[in-house]
Parts: structure tokens; C-alpha cells; sequence
């Protein structure tokens, strides 16, 4: 093995992983392609690892050089090229056998799966080597059939110099593990009459058993049969050379036949056989390896539009069900990359695992993407299915301490009548899927003519999202939070709008997910603690009363390491006490019940309050929630809505307050609409509520106006 790389700290890694194996030995280093280029020429090695990102000569460069000059097995290492990258795929197309990426293979905790999967691609480039050298591969036959030729008539060419080189003809046929034969025809029979090499030792026939035999004296009569015809062809010059395979005893042979003349006649034709054995069964785990993922086993793209166009063609309807896991780069990060692949190892086994449908085929064809095709005459069954991938999916995974959850985003397209081109077809499900994901997750989409218009929105949305913050668009809008028992206002809950000159008013529910998915939530969620926690202070600043102001946290934010660090600068900046800062989280963010409770310990540890939003939507154990330190439990409006009239919502929001109670929690109901609701929920001794009964959201200037209308329990709600 030859290392080049411009790092001593990662040639001495790659060299430490190669020293696991005892088949690789590290001959030497290299420290820019132009040392490599050197290298490779004094050291000859069998495989070279080439990083892309190099001072002097970079690692393409090198590799166009390598490929022209000095043909070796190359395996392509970098630290900041993507997979699916133009480098990477330029350096497939210049001849490098494989790609990885240092961060994935070089991770903090060892990944030792990750590290033997490279090593065996090491192994499986390296038998190339021979076929580089020569300029072909495993999978060039053409070209392999023309080396043994060059080969023949070298050979040939010794023999006929009075056979002064006959040690060095049995030495290349050794070299080969091959075997030489000639032979002639008499009368109508093919005869043997030379038969040397070591792989007759394999056939079981030695060489004075074969001269002057024809084949059916050897061999079985099918084999026999199989080879006469090519015999018969070269001796008829029906073609100068011809080459076929054989299998015998469950080993692979190729078979190269030349003709030898003599004025123009043939007088004997000259055969070598070579094993090829181990070419067949690393070409059968290259084409599996091209057909298949190797982290779930399930098969890829390519058999998923083999599968497709084989269906249309016999005009059999199918569905296209695109499957997308909602969150799972947040676990990854979250959790590592080996939790990470273990989840989708679990969710593959899942959908592999339901058989409502015979006609069933799973494939995977992304990070943590998933395509099932499905054969349904009718639409329940297709609805059937979907929601069966759903409960798979929702049931909760286990991996060492953790107890993770996770959703799908599912979108679904239908053969014929969505369109009748497979690429298309898959088009159309991305979309739905997209469109599901945007929505919320963990839910269903069918593909309609109508989503174009929405997917449209949503680039548009994104477009402009860039330029919002430092064009000032975003205003924070506050709602009260009443304490049922006072009749007083004790916090406000802060919630962003975005007003675009392009776009209008844009809604939270478009907005925030985009901004989740491209990374502008860490500066939007930044400015939002920084307004709200400044407007507070002024208000108290102007001698309303001290209440607390809740800001919603997103996904990301919540598991973003220095959040900590920066609501700690943001009081210190704005001057506001910690116990008036109030986070609300979701319960889709405790999916890491451990980590979750660390985090918000950190924040309780600061003195700040913490709310669990939406509470009764998400998949929080109860068994869970009396170990998360958290103050004030709200139960999502769609349970406190219409409660008067709505006697399964009043039975839910009644248990949620006896148990929040019994944990000791302050329960606050959101959505509070009417007064018949607001007087049950006084029943249930709801500690406190918001909602349009007392005051739609407001923007800050009228916050004055809302502290006046409860000073002295005199309120005023909104009709």
C-alpha cells in the first residue's frame, strides 16, 4: 500500500487501519501527487490511497497522471468532498476504483463495521490490479481475451525460436495457473497433442493421459459437447481467434483458441485455459454490490427501474411510494452516525418485514429514503399499506440506552394514471413526499396536479427567507397568558410573523419549516430570544408588572450545543433575570429522553422556566415525563377546543390536568375560544389559559393596552 497524503496525522491513521489486516503491507508514504507519481514508480505498490485536497499537485491531477503513465488501483480519501460531488464523480470517471469520505471512516468512536467495509473494498480493488496494469478490468473481456492472445502469440513465438525459451514458457504458464494444449484434427477427430500447466493437477488428467485423446476421452460428454463447436470454428478459420468459458466441478475456466499455420494451412491449433474462478465470483459481488445497498441489503435504484419498466410493460398498475424518515439527520447528529445507521438498518428490516402484499418490493435510495412499489387494484389497498408502513415506522427503536422515535413522510404516485414513465413516476412521489413533510410529517400524500403550485411556494419561500432577517421582515407578535385564579396576565407567549413585500404575510407553518430544513433557524431563533427578552425588560423597565416571556424553541435549536451559552449572553446583553425567559419545547424534541433531560437541566440549572408545548400531539412516554424538569405543562388547542360541546376533548383535558397536577406542573390551555369552554376548564381548576377569548395575538406597541385591561381584575375580553 501506497499512502498519499499532505496530513501526518491521517497517513498515520490510514497506515494504523491498514495494520489490522494482515494481508496489506504500507511500503511507503507520499505528501502531494507529484511525490506519488515518484513513489509509485520506485515502490510498485498494489493499491494507492490518494486524498483529493493536496498543495503542489492536487489528488485528480495525480490520478489522470497515475491512470496514464503508471495504472495502479486507486482509492480516492478527502475530508471535504461530498460523496455525489463533481470531484467524486470525476474521479470514478478518470479510473479511481472507490471513494471515502475521512470523517465518516475516521469517526470519534470507532466504527467498526465501517472500517472492515473499507478494508474489503481495499481487498476487491486491489484484485484489479493485473487488469490495470494490462488496461482492463475484471468486467473487460474484450480486453482480457486480447491480452491472453498477446500472450499466445509471445509464446508461440518462443517456440518456433528453437524452444531456447522453454523454461520461461513453463514459468508464464505457471504464472498463470493455466494450461497449454494443442491440438490437431484427424480425420474427424480433434487430438491432443501437447498438454502442459499446473491446472491440469485440477482436472484430474495428466499429461501423458491427454496426448493423442480427443476431448470426449477427458471430459464429460455435455463439456465435450460444449467445446467442439469453438474447436471445429478455428480449424474451419471461420474465425482467427475465439475464446468461451466453461464450468466444471464448480470452478469457472476461459479458453482462448489461436490457430497456427504453415503456408496458409492450419496445422495445429494452440489453446490456453486460465481460472477465472475467482474473476466470476467478485464480478457476481460487484454486480450485487451495483444492485444493492450495503448497509441494509435491500436492493437500490437500480433494481427498483429494472422492476418498474418490467411491470409497465406488462401494463400491470402499481403505486410508487416514496418514504422519507422526518428528523432522522437531527438523530443522526444527535445520537452519531452509528445509532444513525442503525436506525435505518431497523426501519429496512420494518418494511422488508410487511407482507399484506405479495406484490411487494422495498428499495432504498437515499440516506433515509425509501421506495416501495407496490401492485394494488384498488385504492384501499393501497391506503391499507401506507398506513402499515406508518405504525411500522412509529413503533419505538432501541438502541442501548436510548429509546428513539421516529415518522415518515410519505408520498404516493400511481401507474397509469399519474404518468406512465418511471422517472417521472418517482418524480411525482418525491413531490408528494416533500409536500408531506412540509406539512408536518409523519402522514401521507398522494400526488396531485395541485402540489406544483405548492412545491412552487415553498422555493419562492425559501428564495426570499434569505434576505428576510437582514431586511428587518420579521415582527414579534405577543399573546397573554391569564392565571384563572388572579385574573391576571403572568407571561406572554412571544410568536414570530413574517411580513414579505414579495410574498405578503407569510405563515409560521410555511415558513419555519424551511428555515428548519436549510439552517436559517439558528439566526431567526436567535433574533427572536434577542426581542423578546429587550421588549420585556422595557416593559418592566416602564414599570408594568415583572411577567415572564415564552419563546418557542425549534428542534435544532434544542439540540444545538451553544444555546446554552448564548441565551447567557443574550440576558446578559438585554438585562433581563433568567426566571422571565420561559422556553417551550415540543415532545417530538425529547425523542433522546437522556440527552433531552441533560438539556433542559442545563437551562433549569440557569433559572430559567420551561414549558412542554403542544403537549398530547407528540409520543412522550408518561413514564418519561415525571423525570423531565419542566414547569408548566400546555395542552395543545385541538383538545381544548369546543371541550363545552365535545365530551371525548373534555375527558382528555381533564386527565391531562389531574395528572399534570399530580406531577406537580402548572397546566396552562391554549386555543380558549368561549366562555362555556373557559368555565369548564375552571371546573377542571385549569391553573391558567390563552386564547382569543381574552387577546388575539398583539404586536408590541400594544402590549401596554393588555396590561391596562386587567390592572384591578377589571378585564375586558374580545367578542
Amino acid at each position: 500500500m501506497l499512502i498519499v497524503d499532505d496530513s501526518i496525522v491521517m497517513r498515520n491513521m490510514i497506515a494504523m487501519l491498514f495494520g489490522k489486516d494482515e494481508q496489506f503491507t504500507v511500503v511507503g508514504f507520499a505528501v502531494n501527487g507529484a511525490n506519488a507519481l515518484d513513489k509509485i514508480v520506485e515502490l510498485q505498490p498494489d493499491l494507492v490511497t490518494l486524498d483529493i485536497e493536496m498543495p503542489e499537485m492536487d489528488g485528480l491531477t495525480a490520478l489522470q497522471q497515475i491512470m496514464t503513465f503508471h495504472p495502479v488501483p486507486v482509492i480516492m480519501l478527502s475530508s471535504y468532498t461530498e460523496e455525489g460531488s463533481n470531484a467524486t464523480l470525476k474521479a470514478l470517471e478518470l479510473g479511481a476504483m472507490d471513494f471515502f469520505q475521512k470523517e465518516t471512516l475516521f469517526q470519534k468512536t470507532r466504527n467498526v463495521l465501517l472500517e472492515q467495509e473499507f478494508l474489503v473494498r481495499c481487498k476487491t480493488a486491489m484484485r484489479k490490479k493485473l487488469f490495470l496494469r494490462n488496461e482492463t478490468s475484471i468486467l473487460g473481456k474484450e480486453q482480457s481475451i486480447k491480452n491472453h492472445l498477446e500472450m499466445l502469440t509471445f509464446l508461440l513465438k518462443m517456440e518456433d525460436d528453437m524452444l531456447q525459451f522453454h523454461d520461461e514458457l513453463q514459468q508464464q504458464i505457471k504464472q498463470q495457473n493455466g494450461l497449454l494444449k494443442k491440438f490437431r484434427k484427424e480425420g474427424n477427430q480433434f487430438r491432443y497433442t501437447e498438454w502442459q500447466g499446473s491446472l491440469f493437477k485440477r482436472l484430474g488428467v495428466t499429461r501423458d493421459q491427454a496426448l493423442g485423446k480427443e476431448p470426449h476421452d477427458l471430459f464429460p460428454p455435455e463439456l465435450a459437447a460444449h467445446m467442439l463447436p469453438f474447436y471445429q470454428d478455428v480449424w474451419e478459420q471461420t474465425t482467427q481467434v475465439i475464446d468461451f468459458e466453461t464450468e466444471w466441478h464448480g470452478y469457472y475456466y476461459l479458453t482462448v483458441l489461436r490457430p497456427m499455420k504453415r503456408n496458409g494451412i492450419v496445422t495445429e491449433i494452440i489453446s490456453l485455459t486460465v481460472d477465472i474462478t475467482e474473476s466470476r465470483r467478485m464480478e457476481e459481488r460487484i454486480r450485487y454490490l451495483v444492485n444493492h445497498d450495503p448497509l441494509t441489503g435491500l436492493p437500490n435504484r437500480h433494481g427498483m427501474t429494472k422492476w418498474m419498466e418490467e411491470t409497465m410493460a406488462r401494463q400491470e398498475r402499481f403505486a410508487v411510494v416514496f418514504i422519507n424518515l422526518d428528523h432522522f439527520k437531527l438523530a443522526n447528529e444527535t445520537f452519531g452516525h452509528d445509532t444513525g445507521d442503525r436506525i435505518l438498518q431497523v426501519i429496512a428490516r420494518r418494511l422488508r418485514n410487511i407482507v399484506i402484499f405479495d406484490e411487494l418490493s422495498v428499495f432504498r435510495v437515499g440516506s433515509d429514503e425509501f421506495v416501495g412499489l407496490v401492485k394494488c387494484q384498488a385504492e384501499s389497498e393501497l391506503e391499507g399499506f401506507a398506513l402499515t408502513i406508518v405504525r411500522s415506522i412509529n413503533q419505538p427503536i432501541r438502541i442501548l440506552e436510548h429509546e428513539i422515535y421516529m415518522t415518515p413522510s410519505i408520498g404516493i404516485s400511481q401507474f397509469p394514471q399519474d404518468d406512465q414513465d418511471s422517472e417521472t413516476l418517482i418524480r411525482y412521489a418525491n413531490i408528494a413526499m416533500d409536500y408531506a413533510k412540509e406539512s408536518g410529517g409523519n402522514q401521507v400524500q398522494y400526488f396531485n396536479s395541485q402540489i406544483y403550485a405548492k412545491i412552487e411556494r415553498r422555493i419562492k419561500i425559501e428564495k426570499h427567507l434569505r434576505k428576510a432577517l437582514e431586511r428587518n421582515e420579521f415582527i414579534l407578535m405577543y399573546q397573554p397568558q391569564i392565571n384563572l385564579l388572579e385574573n391576571q396576565i403572568i407571561g406572554f407567549e412571544s410568536l414570530i410573523r413574517w411580513e414579505s413585500p414579495e410574498l405578503g404575510r407569510v405563515s409560521p407553518l410555511e415558513f419555519i419549516p424551511v428555515a428548519e430544513e436549510t439552517g436559517f433557524i439558528f439566526p431567526i431563533g436567535k433574533w427572536v430570544l434577542q426581542e423578546a427578552c429587550r421588549r420585556n425588560k422595557m416593559w418592566q423597565e416602564l414599570g408594568f408588572p415583572k411577567v415572564t416571556i415564552a419563546v418557542n424553541l425549534s428542534s435544532k435549536q434544542f439540540y444545538d450545543h451553544s444555546l446554552k451559552d448564548q441565551i447567557h449572553s443574550i440576558l446578559l446583553e438585554t438585562g433581563l433575570e433568567p426566571q422571565y425567559l420561559e422556553l417551550e419545547i415540543t415532545e417530538s424534541m425529547t425523542m433522546d429522553v437522556q440527552a433531552a433531560i441533560a438539556t433542559l437541566n442545563s437551562f433549569r440549572s440557569m433559572g430559567l422556566k420551561i414549558a412542554m408545548d403542544d403537549f398530547g400531539t407528540g409520543y412522550s412516554s408518561l413514564s418519561y415525563l415525571k423525570e423531565f424538569p419542566i414547569h408548566n405543562l400546555k395542552i395543545d388547542q385541538s383538545f381544548v377546543k369546543d371541550i363545552s360541546t365535545n365530551a371525548t376533548n373534555a375527558a382528555i383535558v381533564n386527565t391531562i390536568i389531574t395528572l399534570a397536577r399530580n406531577l406537580k406542573l402548572v397546566v396552562i390551555a391554549e386555543g380558549v375560544e368561549n366562555v362555556n369552554d373557559l368555565k369548564l376548564l375552571q371546573e377542571f381548576n385549569c391553573d391558567r389559559v390563552q386564547g382569543y377569548l381574552y387577546s388575539r395575538p398583539v404586536e408590541a406597541s400594544q402590549v401596554p393596552d393588555i396590561f391596562a385591561k386587567f390592572a384591578g381584575n377589571q378585564v375586558n375580553m374580545d367578542e
